[in-house]
């Protein structure tokens, strides 16, 4: 949203309103303010809609009807989808989340990044942390092309989609799953070798029961764990490539259980460990590393 221009006054002389009206353009254009109560798509509670070409969601704010962000936002308190709502992200956006927010998809967030414009989801200060992006029951994450860090996905029982993405430096671990759909592909979490220290303790940490879980093509790299598969039955873990974890690739001696997994057809760095508490397929091992997996 730009300035206004000066309204015309009856008191007002002609040169007054001249120098006034060279002010106002003379200053920086402002963005649309999302979640303020007082522009052009607020979402404050019961409201909804907003977006446009940048802004700030200022207070816990419940989208409740369809809703676009595009350019920049600033997240600075916890962002809610409601249920019926969809909240695009725009190609090219950048979404910065400060200290203790997230945003919590009991609706769909789909994140609409493309190879040339990814969508960016970052902590508000370098080398900070945020929440996430939880997925209750009924809710879903659809991603493409985003580059997620400082803060991780925890899924409770909705369903996520990502492809083609990238997800690095959680505070604790990354892709936590209680229960849910789960279906990542061509994607990586975690880092490659030699970029920056990779903070994730576990990539991927997975529990509890019903879940189904799909995490293929990808790469798995540079925590403590690169999976910590305490729950699920029939994981698919194919055509992933496992490197730069320090503890295990695959743990499971935390499982509740008998859990059951494939990682057939992948690359390990290094030798697997054993699999206590669970059933695992490893067929088909690749000598060498995957090319066609990863982000594409």
């Amino acid at each position: 949203m730009g300035p206004r221009e000066p309204t015309a006054h009856p008191l007002l002389n002609v040169a007054v309103m001249n120098k006034l009206l060279t002010l106002a353009l003379s200053l920086p254009m402002l963005a649309c303010v999302v979640g303020s109560g007082t522009e052009p798509g607020d979402n404050t509670p019961g409201g909804g809609g907003g977006g446009g070409g940048g802004g700030t969601a200022d207070k816990a704010d419940h989208i409740t009807t369809d809703t676009t962000w595009s350019g920049t936002m600033n997240v600075t308190k916890t962002v809610t989808v409601d249920h019926g709502a969809t909240l695009t992200i725009a190609a090219g956006t950048t979404v910065t989340l400060a200290p203790e927010t997230s945003i919590d998809a009991a609706g769909i967030v789909d994140v609409q990044g493309t190879k040339a414009s990814p969508v960016h989801l970052s902590p508000a200060t370098t080398g900070g942390f945020h929440n996430g992006i939880s997925i209750p029951a009924n809710g879903e994450l659809k991603m493409a092309y985003g580059v997620q860090v400082g803060g991780g996905i925890s899924v409770n029982g909705g369903k996520i989609t990502v492809t083609d993405t990238a997800m690095s430096q959680a505070a604790g671990d990354f892709l936590v799953v209680a229960a849910g759909t789960v279906d990542i592909s061509y994607s990586a979490i975690g880092l490659e070798a030699g970029t920056l220290k990779d903070t994730t303790h576990c990539d991927m940490h997975f529990g509890g029961s019903g879940t189904t879980i799909k995490v293929t093509h990808s790469n798995v790299s540079s925590s403590s764990y690169g999976i910590m598969l305490y729950g699920g039955s029939g994981v698919d873990l194919t055509f992933n490539n496992w490197f730069n974890n320090s503890q295990a690739d695959v743990d499971t001696s935390g499982a509740s259980g008998i859990v059951s997994g494939d990682i057939s057809n992948g690359w390990f760095e290094k030798p697997l460990k054993a699999f206590p508490g669970a059933s695992i397929t490893a067929a088909n091992l690749s000598l060498t590393r995957l090319p066609t997996s990863g982000p594409r």
